[in-house]
């Protein structure tokens, strides 16, 4: 068996490592997936047998169910800082006859449990989840779900946009800040150095901030994620997940149905369209070894620690608490709505699902009822905002109108939106009231102005407020940029 497939054996079997035995069922070494992976960034390639790189000096059991080692303890369990191993069990004449786990405290092997035989490993093999792009929008409230959920969380982020959506968690000893770019080979290496899975959330996100400079939007988000996707496979990391967009359905010819994952689509968009070569990417990647899962978003809204008011949902209600007025152009146009703690929560069960159902998958992530013309949109707003009122303008600004179908995720990963537009707006309504933003027109809370005022992508601090540049990591004298 090869190191490549030891990964995803141990990936697919759920257990967090791998024993492996000669031909006499006497012990040969054992391997986790963090020892494998350490293994190929040493420079061994992934065809290399997975029995020249074991550990030869394991945990073991007795078959009596007292825990020893061979040799102390491995220093890939203890590196790891893992909370339970895969552990051979041997009887007197030192063959293996059994498979089971022992609990670590403190890197210290603790005697099973007779009744539950210590078997409990975190979901899926997977405790360290690298964030791409973790400080923004929707990455903030997807590291700290993930927090919540008991994983270790890494994110490399440029800070484009300052680092006011994970400030607060730097003093969280499972949280790791990387102030880096997913272009630079040595900035990813860095980043997947112990992690078990990816979320690659970065790139230019909007159809205006793409337009900007659309050289730059080619490297962030087409040759990025080429480049992040391919080490990551090369690394043995075989959960990824990607986040795509419902607009690459752009504008539907026929606006009476809903579109599936396996409908055409039709980008009018640069934006959209580099969604699309990247799950082009991904997808040619895929093979036993490497599963992506590609994620295409509705329309997100909703209050994120680095926020945004410049996304439908949340402009809406900001213009109608300030100004009064609710204003729709055109308003025939259908739109997908998800809130944003629903979209991260999306990724969180992803990385917990049998990889057998999310590997190599599209999933739409949203809900039918909230499909929504923008004059539908503009209602629900003028409702919860009772001294505001709609003003309609006959001329489109977004061409795009797309009805989609969400029942893919819900059938297989049982997954429904718990938050509506509604419960947004009397929420964003609050926070307006009690003073937490006190300019919704600021520059931190819109890509485009922040990217279109900025000297260039590399310098967009200069035009931050001074609490959005405050970087509580060390950033690199220079970040390279190399394009795949």
């Amino acid at each position: 068996m090869s190191i490549r497939d030891a990964i995803m054996r141990i990936e697919r079997s759920e257990s967090g490592g791998i024993v492996v035995v000669d031909d006499e069922r006497r012990l040969v070494g054992t391997a986790t997936t963090g020892r494998l992976r350490r293994k190929l960034r040493d420079g061994v390639t992934p065809d290399t047998p997975v029995s020249t790189v074991v550990d030869e000096d394991p945990i073991v059991v007795d078959a009596s169910g007292s825990v020893r080692t061979i040799d102390g303890t491995p220093d890939d369990q203890r590196d790891a800082g893992r909370d339970a191993v895969v552990a051979p069990v041997v009887d007197e004449d030192e063959t293996v006859v059994d498979v089971t786990t022992v609990e670590l405290t403190d890197g210290v092997p603790r005697e099973i449990d007779s009744e539950s035989n210590g078997v409990e490993t975190e979901s899926n093999g997977v405790e360290t989840v690298l964030v791409v792009g973790g400080a923004g929008y929707l990455g903030s409230v997807l590291c700290r779900q993930l927090l919540s959920e008991g994983f270790a969380v890494r994110v490399l982020d440029p800070l484009m946009y300052g680092n006011a959506g994970v400030s607060d968690l730097t003093d969280d000893d499972r949280f790791t800040l990387l102030r880096g770019d997913a272009r630079s080979v040595e900035n990813v290496v860095e980043a997947i150095d112990g992690v078990d899975a990816v979320v690659h959330l970065g790139g230019i996100v909007g159809d205006p901030a793409s337009e900007i400079d659309p050289e730059k939007t080619l490297e962030y988000n087409l040759h990025s994620t080429q480049l992040l996707a391919t080490i990551c496979k090369y690394h043995g990391i075989n959960r990824f997940v990607f986040a795509s967009t419902c607009s690459v359905y752009g504008r539907s010819e026929d606006g009476s149905g809903r579109l599936s994952e396996e409908d055409a689509r039709n980008p009018v968009s640069l934006y959209a369209r580099l969604k699309i070569q990247s799950e082009r990417v991904l997808r040619d990647l895929a093979d036993d070894c490497f599963a992506p899962t590609i994620l295409r978003m509705a329309t997100v809204y909703g209050q994120s620690p680095r926020m945004r008011f410049d996304l439908v949902g949340n402009i809406l209600p900001a213009k109608a608490h300030v100004e009064g007025v609710v204003p729709v152009f055109g308003g025939d146009q259908y739109r997908p709505n998800v809130h944003v703690a629903d979209a991260a929560r999306a990724y969180v069960e992803c990385l917990t699902a049998p990889i057998e159902d999310v590997g190599d998958t599209v999933f739409n992530v949203g809900s039918n009822r909230q499909n929504y013309r923008i004059d539908e949109l503009a209602t629900i707003v003028e409702d919860c905002f009772p001294d505001a009122s709609i003003e309609y303008h006959e001329e489109k600004t977004d061409e795009r109108s797309y009805r989609v179908e969400f029942e893919k995720i819900q059938s297989v990963l049982g997954f429904e939106p718990q938050r509506t537009v509604r419960d947004h707006c009397l929420e964003l309504k609050e926070a307006f009231e009690a003073g937490r933003y006190s300019d919704y027109t600021a520059t931190r809370y819109n890509n485009y102005k922040t990217l279109d005022r900025a000297p260039s992508y590399e310098d967009t601090t200069a035009v931050l407020e001074p609490r959005d540049q405050a970087v509580a990591v060390q950033p690199r004298e220079k970040l390279t940029s190399k394009e795949v």
